[in-house]
């Protein structure tokens, strides 16, 4: 009888383990996927519009992105560009590279990446990640003199930058462990002002 009892209490505990190990495997099942999904600025992959908002009608570049998502590739001031994302439901929600990057003049390398988790089934825009070449020599405005990594979230609240990373001083694997992350974080506060003879405000 003793015996019986025994194996009677192993068979349960087997079954209990059983269970929390499929209750696991199911958890780690349903955790959401990331990938990245890489999408280009360059005039021959977007579309040329005009903004009529404007009255200088500025043009400015429309780029396919994923999952329904665009990018808005335009000019925000003399020698700058920065990054607009338009969602699903079509709203412009502006990035402005401008203001958090860096305040000199800069450009956009030609291609984006996106952190995309699959959700339901389905892609979901999580992050974007873009490098920026900036020109800080105001004696040399045509020489790029530093290069960031602007990470910036997507969330159905908030879309804006959350870092801003010297190239070169973080991995790509670090600089996605980043954007992954990049929905728990504040956005980023604004990089300092520029004087009228072009320097930055320390």
């Amino acid at each position: 009888m003793r015996l019986f009892i025994i194996g009677l209490l192993a068979l349960s505990a087997f079954a209990q383990f059983g269970c929390l190990a499929s209750d696991g495997d199911r958890s780690a099942n349903t955790k959401a996927a990331v990938e990245s999904i890489h999408t280009d600025l360059s005039a021959g992959s977007c579309a040329k519009e005009i903004d009529k908002n404007d009255p200088n009608e500025t043009p400015y570049l429309s780029c396919p992105g994923v999952a329904g998502y665009t990018l808005i590739l335009r000019r925000v001031d003399a020698g700058r560009q920065s990054i607009d994302v338009v969602d699903t439901a079509k709203r412009v929600l502006p990035l402005n590279y401008q203001d958090f990057i860096t305040r000199h003049m800069s450009t956009l390398d030609g291609r984006v990446e996106w952190r995309v988790a699959t959700k339901d089934g389905k892609p979901v825009p999580i992050a974007l990640i873009v490098r920026v070449q900036a020109r800080e020599d105001n004696d040399q405005p045509e020489k790029v003199t530093d290069a960031y990594i602007a990470v910036a979230k997507i969330t159905p609240n908030e879309t804006c930058v959350t870092d801003r990373i010297v190239a070169g001083t973080q991995s790509e694997a670090d600089v996605r462990s980043r954007a992954d992350s990049a929905q728990e974080r504040l956005c980023a506060p604004p990089q300092p002002p520029m004087t009228r003879d072009g320097n930055v405000i320390r």
